[in-house]
């Protein structure tokens, strides 16, 4: 049984080398949505999943399904995002997908066809690889999806409706939720340092956090840097040195249940001789606990209400993704399969955003965390080893068994 998995992981390292050369976009790890590096990442996943016996699909927003049909109503969902942020790596995407795809296979060619269709999914945008609220191929599967984020721009001005119509995969619809889907479960790296610490092999997720993303203008007065003294300067860059500080430190009196990041900030017109006229920053406040969350909006308005004179602030929240539970009957039932056999485990929340906090509108999710190597994440550097993920892959396995084959 060992060299079996031995082997099996082998080819699920193969497969995720294979698709990241997908990826590779001006010599840089990147499949953002709607690409031609997306294009060719669909091409091969289809490619494999028809090799295997799936029936393959795809829906408006572009997620790709494999499909094996049950004897018994209902659908059992498995699988990962396939695209991957700027410079990333190898793991982050294709761990989740490649381990779906092997472990439905592998239940397959053992068990023969289960009792409830289970589905394989590669979904689309979920990193917000491209446009900026992200997770649009859980968003149209769990019916949520709307002309809000349609509307939404990337870096070149094309809207996410303009750049999923060319693609072929919009029809000009917005999706109603599925209603046939029973359960999703789904393996990812860990992407942090929390498994690493505890020297556990196995996370099981009990929450992802709410995300609340935005972006603040800051408008001043523009003038020359040399000739206005510093008492009749309205200055926006001081403005936004204040919310950055105050935010953070607001942050860390809040005992890591909360994390705060200014991620791009832009300053006009960007001249080292020219007090700027505007600042634009982004912000990402993300927690397990709505409350803080709703306390973080109230601070952002809090500046806006003080900012006086030629110095004015401004907000918008472009995404507010509550934090979700996952399926606590899947998380004790996952327990159950790794402590029979005898692995390392914790219980965890997931600091990133998922697409199971997504798809939890519409039915119970449960993921599957390993350990990410030096815990190194959205960079080329990534990794997580076969001895590291063979545990979560088992317990991965074992889980889609008792949902749609026992």
């Amino acid at each position: 049984m060992e060299k079996e998995l031995d082997q099996i992981t082998l080819k699920i390292e193969e497969e995720i080398d294979a698709l990241a050369q997908t990826s590779i976009r001006h010599g840089e790890y990147w499949r953002a949505g709607f690409t031609p590096e997306d294009k060719a990442s669909v091409e091969l996943l289809t490619g494999w999943l028809r090799e295997r016996g799936f029936q393959t699909y795809t829906d408006c927003a572009g997620n790709l399904f494999g499909r094996i049909e049950g004897k018994e109503p209902g659908v059992i969902l498995t699988g990962g995002h396939r695209d991957t942020v700027k410079h990333d790596g190898k793991y982050g995407s294709g761990l989740g997908c490649i381990t779906a795809l092997e472990a439905v296979t592998e239940l397959v060619q053992e068990l023969g066809q289960p009792k409830k269709t289970v589905e394989v999914v590669f979904t689309s945008e979920e990193e917000g690889s491209r446009f900026f609220t992200g997770f649009s191929g859980s968003r149209a599967i769990a019916g949520v999806l709307t002309e809000a984020h349609l509307k939404e721009k990337d870096a070149d001005g094309i809207t996410l409706e303009q750049a999923m119509t060319d693609a072929g995969y919009f029809k000009g619809e917005l999706p109603s939720a599925r209603k046939d889907i029973e359960h999703f479960v789904s393996l990812s790296p860990e992407q942090g340092q929390v498994m690493l610490r505890s020297m556990a092999k196995v996370g099981l997720v009990q929450s992802v956090v709410g995300m609340l993303l935005g972006r603040i203008t800051i408008h001043g007065e523009q003038n020359h840097a040399g000739t206005t003294p510093m008492s009749l300067r309205h200055d926006p860059v001081v403005m936004a040195s204040k919310i950055v500080v105050d935010m953070t430190k607001w942050a860390r009196n809040r005992n890591d249940r909360v994390a705060c990041t200014f991620g791009n900030i832009r300053v006009w017109p960007g001249k080292y001789n020219t007090i700027a006229g505007e600042v634009e920053l982004t912000f990402d406040f993300r927690s397990p606990r709505e409350a803080l969350l709703r306390e973080a909006q109230s601070l952002l308005k809090e500046f806006c209400v003080d900012s006086k004179g030629k110095v004015t602030v401004e907000y918008e929240i472009v995404t507010n993704d509550e934090p979700a539970d996952m399926d606590i009957d899947g998380v004790l039932a996952m327990r159950d399969i790794a402590a029979e056999r005898k692995m390392s485990y914790m219980r965890l929340d997931s600091g990133a955003g998922q697409d199971a906090q997504i798809l939890a509108h519409i039915c119970p999710c449960n993921m599957i965390f390993v350990p990410s190597e030096k815990g190194i994440a959205h960079s080329p550097l990534e990794h997580t080893a076969r001895e590291d993920f063979a545990d979560g892959y088992v317990v991965l396995r074992e889980y889609l068994r008792k949902l749609a084959w026992d």
